[in-house]
């Protein structure tokens, strides 16, 4: 610390304490925090991605048997098939986690995690430009913070997080080599142990290396100006071979050996997009991003900008890029092309490595500015501030973006069956149950007694059986067959998260052989034995729409949603009458929309298309609208209306999904409708 008297004697001389540093001292301690908050706040979202509860539910079997998972003790498809349980040591953190401050904890440990790695990424980058290190700080922190703002639905509570920690700790080692800093080396073989024992992806740690490797060992082959990237001489090669050797036997320090250095291998291969992978064109998070922006485009559009920015970054840069920092760009960005799920891990990495690539170029405008009257120490005062602005600016965006999503202490609304699981816990449910494969986990860990079909641990499963399971839920009447086999006591289905059980949901309601026994919109219960809910019945409607009233009371977004959801279900079990009663609650366009095909669905074919027509005078764009007009044409007879209302969607929404299915109803003439 520097004392005031010490600050008053450097105000009087400037040479008796360089001003330098006093500034990166208060931009440090300006800009970190700030950095530290909004990535804590970004990452601060309810649990939303079903794979934490088996996490979870092999924690808590861990810590009962006092020993290691080696086959599957959960689903009925893979009941004793082996298991490289790589997982195990973050399942044992989570779950003592989860035991003493519930999900809350989990949360918030995701995001200290997440803030922890991103100050851990900047103070390499400040360190990186001896220069100007608060422009490549600022930079950074603003870079980052932008990143995972983008990328934020990809911030699940996932041992990815633990990696986006160990990528940081890696290349804040590994860039500390370049000024001759080995003596932390030592270090990563030892969190290359821990790693290799939360995540497959802990073979990144060796492939880090091995980059920094091979371009310390080009760089001396340099001549003069062929070579095109900045000269690489200083790093360690002896030391980072050592290094590197060191780590990948801590790949093997598992308690499967071998085995779980193949198994990265083999789930790489599933990420390969082609239409005969089912796990890379059926798996949301797999899907490679230009695929998925088609319908999706939130989550991906900004993965083009982020690449075109990157480029332009590179391209201006003045002085000589590292090749090593190259290398990592080309690889982690040919990952997140992949899939998706990767775009999170080429985010991470990227911002730093951008931050230094236009630091220089940056510092050349300061100096501009400095000749046409603009002092310099302007701007190296303003730089904290403005930085720290912006980063405030993220927080609030990001705030405002999270308002709507729910609680974080309580799973995220309609993404798992909390209401079924609660249900199936009271009537003290055991035995085999069917339900969609991100709801197995959820069911794993709260109605232990239960024994789901599939959970998302699709390593233990081959793509044909993937496929089968997928063409059960497509066609439902396949779906006795297997129940009949499985001896299902129980089936828990959605009505929201995704929409593909909807079809299934209508048939157990039509069989006499299952009893729709709960449901509160959004989730539904079939059971064998039981009385079936009087779904029809006003009494039945008011009663679950006071329970939805109560349980969304603090976000109108949610409950508008809840009741979409219930109105969708009454629509497709026929009671159009209820659902109508349901929509009445909602004034959003949205439950106008569903108003319509309710009355479609109903047989009011008049009043459908008028609502539908008088939507689409408001907005002409309104896919929605447009596919109901389709509907309603070709229920008339009317095919050459019909392909022209389609044919207008289509062109607004090529691949709207509802259009798409009417296209095909269209092609097909069976006239089926799906509200």
């Amino acid at each position: 610390m520097i004392g005031r008297n010490r600050i008053v004697k450097v105000m009087k001389n400037p040479q008796a304490l360089p001003l330098t540093g006093v500034r990166e001292r208060w931009h440090r301690r300006l800009v970190l925090p700030a950095l530290f908050a909004g990535a804590f706040v970004i990452a601060l979202s309810p649990v939303s991605d079903g794979d934490i509860f088996w996490h979870l539910a092999a924690g808590r079997e861990m810590v009962r048997r006092h020993d290691w998972l080696r086959t599957d003790p959960f689903t009925l498809s893979a009941a004793g098939r082996p298991w490289l349980d790589i997982h195990w040591l973050f399942q044992l953190a989570v779950f003592a986690i989860y035991r003493v401050v519930g999900l809350t904890g989990l949360v918030v440990a995701k995001g200290i995690t997440v803030a922890c790695g991103a100050v851990i990424l900047a103070r390499t980058v400040e360190k990186s430009e001896r220069r100007d290190s608060r422009l490549n700080l600022s930079l950074c922190a603003v870079a980052l913070l932008a990143a995972l703002f983008l990328a934020r639905h990809l911030l699940l509570a996932r041992p990815v997080i633990l990696t986006l920690l160990m990528l940081a700790l890696f290349v804040a080692v590994l860039e500390g080599c370049r000024n001759g800093s080995t003596r932390r080396l030592i270090w990563l073989p030892v969190l290359q142990i821990v790693w290799s024992n939360c995540q497959g992806l802990a073979v990144l740690g060796p492939i880090l290396i091995a980059i920094y490797l091979v371009a310390a060992l080009l760089s001396p082959l340099a001549s003069g100006e062929s070579w095109p990237f900045e000269d690489e001489h200083s790093l360690p090669r002896r030391a980072l071979g050592i290094t590197l050797a060191f780590c990948c036997l801590g790949l093997l320090a598992t308690p499967f050996g071998w085995k779980a250095i193949a198994l990265p291998g083999g789930l790489l291969l599933r990420l390969v997009p082609g239409q005969g992978n089912v796990f890379s064109t059926q798996i949301a998070e797999n899907i490679p991003p230009w695929l998925l922006e088609r319908t999706a485009p939130a989550e991906t559009a900004h993965l083009g900008w982020v690449l075109g920015a990157l480029a332009l970054c590179i391209a201006l840069s003045r002085e000589r890029l590292a090749l090593s920092r190259l290398l990592v760009l080309i690889g982690f960005a040919s990952l997140a092309l992949m899939a998706n799920r990767n775009v999170l891990l080429f985010y991470w990495l990227a911002s730093p490595i951008a931050a230094m690539a236009m630091a220089s170029r940056l510092r050349e405008v300061v100096a501009r500015l400095a000749t046409i009257g603009v002092p310099e120490r302007w701007w190296r005062w303003l730089a904290p501030g403005l930085a720290a602005l912006v980063m405030f600016g993220q927080i609030a965006l990001a705030i405002v973006a999270q308002r709507g999503e729910g609680e974080i202490g309580v799973p995220a609304a309609f993404h798992f069956p909390v209401e079924s699981a609660r249900y199936l816990r009271g009537i003290a449910a055991s035995g085999p149950i069917f339900a969609p494969d991100h709801h197995g986990g959820y069911l794993e860990l709260t109605v232990p007694e239960l024994r789901p079909f599939i959970d998302t641990r699709l390593v233990l499963h081959t793509a044909e059986e993937y496929e089968a399971y997928l063409d059960v839920v497509a066609n439902p009447e396949k779906f006795d067959v297997l129940a009949e086999t499985q001896k299902f006591r129980y089936v828990v289905l959605t009505t929201a998260y995704p929409d593909r059980y909807i079809g299934l949901a209508q048939h157990l309601a039509t069989n006499g052989a299952w009893h729709l026994v709960f449901t509160d919109g959004s989730e539904v219960v079939f059971a064998r034995e039981g009385a079936s809910m009087g779904l029809g019945d006003r009494a039945t409607t008011d009663a679950i729409l006071a329970t939805l009233a109560t349980r969304f009371s603090n976000s109108e977004k949610l409950l508008d949603t809840s009741l979409l959801n219930f109105a969708r279900l009454l629509i497709v079990l026929g009671e159009t009458r209820e659902a109508q009663i349901v929509l009445s609650a909602s004034a959003s366009r949205a439950a106008a929309q569903m108003r319509a095909r309710a009355w479609f669905v109903a047989g009011e074919r008049r009043a459908a298309e008028s609502l539908a027509r008088t939507l689409l005078d408001s907005d002409g764009d309104d896919v929605r609208s447009l596919a109901l007009l389709a509907q309603i044409a070709i229920a008339e007879g009317h095919g050459g209306a019909g392909a022209e209302w389609l044919s207008r969607a289509l062109r607004i929404d090529p691949y709207d999904p509802e259009a798409r299915a009417v296209l095909a109803r269209l092609e097909n003439q069976d006239g089926f409708i799906i509200p």
